[in-house]
C-alpha cells in the first residue's frame, strides 16, 4: 500500500538546518539532565511508595506534620489525578525513620506505619481491635467473621467478606461508610452485629504499596546504564558488519544515541518518572530506531548496486522517498497505539508512554536527518583522500 506516489521530496536539501536542531536538543536535554536531574522512580533511588485514597479532600501539609511526629524523615508527598479523586503519593527515602529501619522491612509493615502515623487519636482509639475494611484484606475480613459466627458457618462469612472487598473495589478502593455495608445482600444480622461492633470504615485506603532496599535500587540503576550503553555497542557492531562498512555503524550508534538523549532530555524537562518501564521504553526505542534505520540502508546500498555513479546525496534522498509510504504506515499506526496508551492508559503508564512517543518521533526523524547525513559527511571524506591520494 503506498499513501504516496512518486515522493520526491528534497529531504537532504537542508540537512544543515536540522542537523543544528537537534545538536540544539541534545544540549538542552543534557543542560537538564545536568541541573534538574532526571526524577528516578522506586526502581532507581529505593524507598518506599505509599499510595492513599482519602474520603474528603485531604491537607498534605497535616499529613506531613503527622508522618514528622511519627519519626519520617525525607518524606516527598504529592496529589495525584484530579482533585475529586483524593489521592496522595507518600514517597519515603530508604532511611527514612520507621520505614527505613531496617533493610528487610516488609510492605505490610511499612503500611501499618504510614496508616498509624496519619490516623488521628480519636482514629486511633475508634480502631483499637478493630477490623478497618477499608483497608483489610478479604483474608482479614473472612477470619474476623469466621470467629465470631462460629464452627459451620463458615461459608456465610466467606461470601460477606468477599462481598465487602467486591463492594470496596467498585467504588475505587473506599467504603463511604458502615451503612454501604450493612446494605449488601449478604450482610446477614449476625453479620451486621460484627460489624456494628468490630468493624470501622476509616477516612482512607491504600492502593498500592512499593518498596525496594537501597542496595537493590543502586544495583537496578548500573544494569540500566550497562543495558542501554551494551544495547548500543551491540548495534554498533552489528551495523558495521551487515553493511560491510564502517560508516553505517557509526552512523547507526550516533543515531541511537541522539535518540536516547532527546528521550532522556524530554524526560528530564518535563521531570517524568524514570523506573524499570520507562528503561524498557527506551530500550525500545533504540529497537524502533534501528529498524527504520536499516530499511534506508538497505534500501541505499540496493540502489547504490544499480546506480554506481549517482552521488551519495542524491542517493539517500531517493532511498527516502522510496521508503516514505512504507515509515509513513508504519510510524502513523505506532502513534495512534502510543497516544492511546499516554490517553487511556493512566498515571502508571503516562511516563512510558510519553517516553515512547517522544522516542518513535526522534527515531523517525533522526534515520533522515542524522543518519543519512553522518553517513554522506563520512562517505565524502573518504571520496576526497582517494583523490588526494
Amino acid at each position: 500500500m503506498e499513501i504516496l506516489r512518486n515522493p520526491k521530496f528534497d529531504f537532504l536539501g537542508k540537512k544543515v538546518w536540522f542537523i543544528s536542531l537537534s545538536v540544539l536538543v541534545v544540549v538542552a536535554g543534557i543542560v537538564s539532565m545536568a541541573t534538574r536531574g532526571i526524577a528516578q522512580g522506586i526502581d532507581f533511588r529505593g524507598g518506599a511508595d505509599v499510595r492513599l485514597k482519602f474520603r474528603e479532600t485531604p491537607r498534605v501539609e497535616d499529613l506531613r506534620a503527622a508522618l514528622g511526629r511519627a519519626g519520617f524523615s525525607g518524606v516527598t508527598l504529592q496529589q495525584i489525578g484530579a482533585a475529586a479523586d483524593n489521592e496522595v503519593l507518600i514517597r519515603l527515602d530508604p532511611k527514612s525513620g520507621a520505614a527505613g529501619g531496617e533493610a528487610n522491612k516488609e510492605q505490610e509493615d511499612i503500611a501499618s506505619e504510614v496508616l498509624g502515623a496519619l490516623r488521628s487519636s480519636e482514629e486511633v482509639a475508634a480502631a483499637a481491635g478493630k477490623t478497618d475494611l477499608n483497608v483489610a484484606g478479604e483474608t482479614e475480613i473472612r477470619a474476623g467473621l469466621e470467629a465470631a459466627l462460629g464452627p459451620g458457618r463458615e461459608a456465610e462469612a466467606s461470601r460477606a467478606a468477599e462481598a465487602i472487598t467486591r463492594a470496596r473495589n467498585e467504588r475505587e478502593g473506599l467504603l463511604p461508610d458502615m451503612s454501604a455495608v450493612k446494605s449488601l445482600p449478604e450482610a446477614t444480622p449476625a453479620i451486621a452485629s460484627w460489624l456494628d461492633s468490630n468493624a470501622i470504615t476509616g477516612r482512607f485506603a491504600v492502593r498500592s504499596i512499593d518498596y525496594v532496599g537501597p542496595a537493590v535500587g543502586s544495583d537496578l540503576r548500573s544494569k540500566a546504564r550497562w543495558a542501554i550503553l551494551l544495547s548500543l555497542v551491540a548495534m554498533l557492531i552489528y551495523i558495521a558488519f551487515r553493511f560491510n562498512a564502517a560508516s553505517y555503524g557509526v552512523a547507526a550508534i550516533i543515531t541511537l544515541g541522539h535518540d536516547v538523549l532527546v528521550t532522556l532530555g524530554f524526560l528530564s524537562f518535563f521531570q517524568k518518572e524514570f523506573d524499570l518501564t520507562v528503561l524498557a521504553a527506551v530500550l525500545t526505542i533504540v529497537g524502533y530506531s534501528i529498524n527504520d534505520t536499516i530499511v534506508i540502508f538497505d534500501r541505499v546500498r540496493d540502489n547504490l548496486r544499480i546506480h554506481r555513479t549517482t552521488e551519495i546525496e542524491k542517493l539517500f534522498n531517493d532511498s527516502i522517498n522510496e521508503t516514505l509510504s512504507r515509515t509513513l504506515l508504519t510510524n502513523l499506526l505506532v502513534f495512534m497505539v502510543l497516544v492511546s496508551i499516554w490517553v487511556f492508559g493512566g498515571p502508571r503508564l503516562e511516563p512510558f508512554s510519553f517516553a515512547l512517543i517522544v522516542g518513535s518521533i526522534s527515531g523517525t526523524y533522526s534515520t533522515i536527518y542524522v543518519a543519512a547525513p553522518v553517513v554522506i559527511f563520512w562517505q565524502r571524506r573518504i571520496a576526497k583522500k582517494a583523490l588526494r591520494g
